[in-house]
C-alpha cells in the first residue's frame, strides 16, 4: 500500500505515513474482511508485485448494508494499461454475484479524467459534487471531488 500511494502521486487522499497498519493488524483486517458479505478487496500483480488495488465496504446496519464505498489505486507506472478497469470490473462481478451490494458508490477528485473516465464507461453515475473535499497533498490547494454510483438494481 506504502508503494501505491507514494508521494509524487497526484491524485490519491492518502500520504504513505497514513497507512500504519502493521502485518498483523492488515492480515486481521483482511480476515474479518473475507467473512463479510459487503466487503472485498482484489489486486492486480505484474512479476509478484502489487501494481493495483480495488475494494470496497460497507456497513453492518441491515438499512445501508447494501452500500459500499469504492477505492482504487494502481501503481504510476502500470496506468493506461486497463488494470483500474479489470479491478473496478471484478468488484461490479462479486457485488452482482453475492446479491446483497446493491449499490456501489465513491469519491473521485474532479481534476482526475483518467478515473472518471473508468468509472463513466462502467456505468457509474455523477450524483453530486464536494466542494472543497480535499486538500492537494503538494500544494496544498483546496480541491474539489465528484461522487459517483453504480446502481446494480
Amino acid at each position: 500500500m506504502k508503494e501505491l500511494c507514494r508521494p509524487d502521486d497526484l491524485d490519491l487522499p492518502m500520504e504513505p505515513d497514513e497507512f500504519t497498519y502493521t502485518v498483523e493488524e492488515e492480515r486481521k483486517f483482511l480476515e474479518e474482511a473475507l467473512v463479510s458479505v459487503n466487503w472485498a478487496y482484489f489486486v492486480a500483480e505484474s512479476d509478484g508485485r502489487i501494481v493495483g488495488m480495488c475494494n470496497a465496504g460497507g456497513g453492518k446496519r441491515r438499512a445501508t448494508r447494501h452500500a459500499v464505498t469504492l477505492g482504487v489505486t494502481v501503481h504510476r507506472d502500470y496506468r493506461d494499461r486497463g488494470v483500474g478497469t479489470a479491478l473496478v470490473r471484478a468488484l461490479i462481478d462479486w457485488a452482482r454475484a453475492g446479491g446483497v451490494v446493491k449499490r456501489i458508490e465513491l469519491q473521485a477528485y474532479a481534476r482526475n479524467a483518467r478515473a472518471i473516465h473508468v468509472y463513466e464507461k462502467l456505468g457509474f453515475v455523477h450524483e453530486g459534487r464536494r466542494r472543497n473535499a480535499a486538500r492537494d497533498r503538494r500544494t496544498g490547494e483546496l480541491i474539489d471531488d465528484l461522487v459517483m454510483a453504480l446502481l446494480l438494481e
